[in-house]
């Protein structure tokens, strides 16, 4: 992770990771699923959420460092 790295607290790294870990599924799906498919629409909403906490926890500037990598 860039920035701050080893600075995070364990909320700010737990959510950071939780983010990894869904970029990793939205991969290994990336084909499987339509945009219609309910576990797509779940993904999403995962995802957008753990966004929104990555930026009330001040790390959105490296979770947007992360979906860059991507």
């Amino acid at each position: 992770m860039t920035g701050r790295t080893g600075s995070y607290d364990e909320l700010q790294a737990l959510f950071l990771m939780r983010l990894v870990r869904l970029m990793k599924l939205r991969a290994s799906l990336r084909g499987r699923l339509t945009e219609r498919d309910p576990r797509q629409k779940l993904l999403d909403a995962a995802f957008r959420s753990t966004m929104r906490d990555c930026e009330a926890l001040g790390v959105e500037g490296e979770a947007h460092a992360l979906l860059e990598t991507d």
